[in-house]
């Protein structure tokens, strides 16, 4: 039995060919655009792939001529101009990063070409940004805080990537949607995420858990944050890793756990596209399937979430192709605290063409619980159609109930 899914990916080879990064995840365009990639960017890299195997040159291509770009406005003391070119080869060098899924020297390579155009995002930013390196667990949890001008004891968002995401992929929205509103944001590589994995630190069931609260302890003797004011959001694999958290580190004030991935990862792991059972093998250093398949088993959140109280908001897409609607609503049963759910009618796992929205209106969301303005026993379930309608109530898809 071809228990690694190898055998598929020819498959995935054939429509990656025709349909590009939508095949990867219908919709993901529209998201990309709202966290910092140029869509040309995208298209660009997209246009000559016939197998998955093309895209670490594609992407690395792209990224070189944007940096050499970058480069030229830098010498002409065009600042706002480099630091935007800058930007864009960082997440092109950090996609090249990602896709070269194992220990070896390629992986190093491109992580230094992230580091160092990030590092010229740092300088010609107007806001303070600091690269952060905590010691844990033998290793080092890498991560970035960017705070406004100024901050003294202001909240502070923890942005959690998912799986095939990582830190730099936050920092268009920390700039543009946190900082604007008086908050921090700090964006981290987890275990088995980006810049920690490329040093060594591998994913294991609850490192991650340990992992928040080592930043949490960081964060809280920080003087530009308020540590009764630090809210998580976590997307899509983040969403798990916030949720596991929160049942056992008192500390986080409240979670948006958008393009959630809560349930059982049958799904994620045997029926989407095989590169996520690659990546998760990658993430843990496993490198037996059937030991992949008993981890997926203990994935599970039907003891924690009951143990999770403070405000919590879903944010998910009816079609979401990673997991499904009533795994999402079971672990929304089990949650103790304040919560709402939001389900967009036909939406996939990025909830592209609705990502503006949902970014901001969860952000929103953590600031009315920071409020307090979600009280004990508060529930609200919302289907939003694809019209534009809000429909509360069960929160269920409305053809459901005919």
């Amino acid at each position: 039995m071809d228990t690694m899914r190898k055998g598929q990916r020819w498959v995935l080879d054939a429509f990656l060919s025709v349909g590009g990064l939508d095949v990867l995840h219908p919709d993901a365009g529209a998201l990309f655009e709202q966290i910092g990639y140029d869509s040309t960017d995208i298209k660009r890299v997209f246009a000559p792939v016939k197998a998955g195997s093309m895209l670490p040159a594609c992407w690395s291509a792209a990224a070189r001529e944007i940096e050499q770009r970058a480069r030229h406005w830098e010498q002409r003391g065009f600042a706002s101009t480099a630091k935007r070119m800058y930007e864009r080869a960082t997440l092109l060098y950090a996609r090249t990063h990602y896709s070269v899924l194992a220990d070896d020297p390629r992986r190093t390579r491109y992580l230094n070409k992230v580091v160092q155009s990030f590092e010229k995002v740092i300088e010609l930013a107007a806001h303070p940004i600091e690269r952060i390196a905590l010691p844990f667990e033998g290793k080092h949890l890498h991560g970035i805080l960017e705070t406004p001008a100024g901050a003294a004891s202001v909240p502070c968002v923890i942005m959690l990537p998912g799986m095939d995401m990582f830190k730099e992929d936050w920092h268009k929205v920390i700039e543009q949607r946190i900082l604007p509103r008086g908050w921090a944001g700090f964006s981290l590589d987890g275990p088995g995420q980006g810049e920690s994995l490329t040093k060594g630190l591998k994913m294991t069931l609850d490192n991650y858990d340990r992992a928040i609260s080592t930043v949490i302890d960081w964060l809280s003797s920080h003087p530009a944050i308020d540590p009764s004011r630090i809210v998580i959001m976590g997307s899509s694999m983040g969403s798990w890793w916030a949720t596991r958290a929160a049942a056992v580190e008192p500390r986080i004030a409240a979670i948006a756990a958008n393009m959630s991935n809560l349930g059982d990862k049958y799904v994620l792991l045997n029926q989407a596209q095989p590169s996520f059972m690659a990546g998760l093998m990658f993430m843990t250093g496993i490198t037996d399937p059937s030991v992949i398949q008993d981890l997926s088993r203990k994935m599970l959140l039907d003891d924690l979430a009951p143990k999770v109280k403070v405000p919590y908001l879903i944010v998910t897409g009816e079609n979401d192709e990673l997991t499904t609607i009533d795994a999402t609503i079971d672990v929304y049963d089990r949650l103790q605290g304040p919560k709402e759910l939001w389900i967009y009618q036909h939406e996939f796992h990025p909830i592209g063409p609705q990502s503006d929205e949902w970014i901001n209106a969860s952000l929103d969301w953590l600031g009315a619980a920071l409020a307090g303005r979600f009280q004990h026993g508060h529930e609200v379930r919302t289907f939003i159609t694809k019209g534009g309608e809000y429909v509360d109530g069960t929160g269920q898809p409305t053809w459901w109930n005919p």
